[in-house]
């Protein structure tokens, strides 16, 4: 007989993505979650009790889109269905200000639990531990909600909680990132009883998360303690977009600035966040993400950007509204398109591909394809080094070459800004 592809071919072909299916899959529970060295979260199947059924491997969005998502994919897969495009906050004020951005993901969740529209949501929260790492957890009333605000850009299987779902009797939210809807339509095609649920799908723009290393290395700018607790974008301090903030074991707080989140953010990159097209969440039922290039924004105390794409998230961004849970105001498709940047991301999403089928890896299976680019040396640089990060020897020395590669960024940006300077002088004296 012979033998079915299973996850662990999916792993190594470095098109994994974390988000939890095969694990739900898996009815043998034989598969388990596993930290990398270099950060990745990854399934390892334990081949003793494993029955080689192959549906770990069948409901991988990583590897491929099922018939379902063939189908439904839209005619534009960058953008996707947009019923409206609003921007706005929450109305509760703990709500808000413990927020990313406006706390309408919050909101709406809130909303929902409140009035019983639903019995439960899956959400991602950051787990308090040493280290803190990404986790999800099942909440039952919107005084849970606390926990899971902010944005953790770190691998979560949270598909992995999928099973427990079969005993909810009530409607689900699930909030959850691209990858995590695609494998969820995935699940549905095998599991018949996953299509009865009533789910919401609310969904999260995303360009890419950080393996979970990044959170040991910026904590690292901080504090040589022991760290509980990280919050990627806290902004209060001291205003929205927000600083990293570090909490250690004793209670300890230390803020960072938030150019070392940025400056590392390609050092961190997993390779298959390079291979994704889909930033702006096209399966989801209603999207919110930061309202970039969106003008009259709050650009200190923050607000939510918030795309409505299917009849049932148009129901619920109205009822919250009617509730008051959000106020939210229309702004302009294009420049939401345009300051997401669709354009850059289609371009880029092609040179990716196109580096890495140079380097003779494996594609997702999406059904479309992209423009071959002929040229894209940086993305196969950029895609090399994401390949790397599992090849240090330690968590310590992978850690050691970071803080070289921070170092140095930190010294060029040092030397570029004296240049800038004197250039703009420059200008204004020709001008003048």
């Amino acid at each position: 007989m012979n033998k079915k592809l299973d996850i662990t071919q999916v792993v190594d072909e470095h098109l994994c993505h974390s988000c939890g299916a095969c694990f739900a899959s898996c009815g043998h529970d034989s598969i388990s979650f596993t930290e990398s060295v270099g950060g990745y979260y990854m399934p390892k199947i334990d081949y003793d009790t494993c029955t080689n059924c192959g549906l770990c491997f069948e409901v991988c969005s990583g590897d491929h889109f099922g018939k379902t998502l063939q189908d439904i994919v839209p005619d534009d897969p960058f953008v996707g269905n947009l019923l409206g495009c609003e921007v706005g906050k929450a109305t509760d004020e703990t709500t808000f200000k413990n927020s990313q951005s406006g706390g309408v993901t919050t909101a709406l969740l809130a909303q929902l639990l409140d009035s019983g529209a639903i019995e439960v949501a899956l959400v991602a929260v950051m787990r308090e531990d040493i280290p803190p790492r990404g986790d999800f957890a099942l909440v039952r009333s919107s005084q849970e909600l606390y926990a899971s605000q902010k944005s953790k850009y770190t691998p979560i299987p949270l598909l992995s909680a999928i099973p427990e779902l079969k005993n909810v009797d009530g409607p689900i939210a699930i909030v959850g990132l691209s990858c995590h809807f695609h494998s969820l339509q995935n699940l549905c095609d095998v599991y018949k009883w996953l299509t009865k649920k009533e789910i919401i799908k609310i969904g999260l723009i995303c360009d890419r998360v950080m393996t979970a290393s990044a959170i040991d290395f910026i904590s690292m700018q901080a504090t040589k303690e022991p760290v509980k607790n990280f919050v990627y974008r806290d902004k209060q301090k001291p205003a929205y977009p927000g600083n990293p903030v570090v909490t250690t074991a004793d209670g300890s707080e230390y803020m960072l600035d938030k150019s070392v989140r940025m400056e590392m953010k390609d050092f961190f990159t997993p390779a298959r966040c390079r291979l994704c097209f889909d930033k702006l969440n096209v399966f989801a039922d209603v999207v919110m993400g930061d309202p970039h290039g969106v003008e009259g924004v709050d650009r200190k105390n923050g607000e939510t950007l918030v795309l409505t794409r299917t009849q049932i998230g148009k129901e619920l961004i109205d009822k919250t509204k009617n509730a008051r849970y959000v106020v939210l105001r229309d702004v302009d498709q294009q420049s939401v398109i345009r300051g997401q940047g669709i354009a850059k991301k289609k371009k880029e999403w092609s040179n990716y591909v196109s580096a890495w089928q140079a380097l003779g890896k494996k594609v997702p299976n999406y059904p479309f394809t992209p423009k071959i680019a002929q040229e894209f040396s940086k993305e196969k640089v950029n895609l090399l080094h994401s390949l790397s990060l599992d090849k240090y020897e330690s968590k310590e020395k992978l850690l050691f070459d970071a803080q070289k590669h921070y170092t140095n960024k930190k010294l060029k940006r040092a030397i570029k800004r004296p240049l800038s300077q004197i250039k703009t002088i420059i200008r204004k004296l020709i001008k003048g």
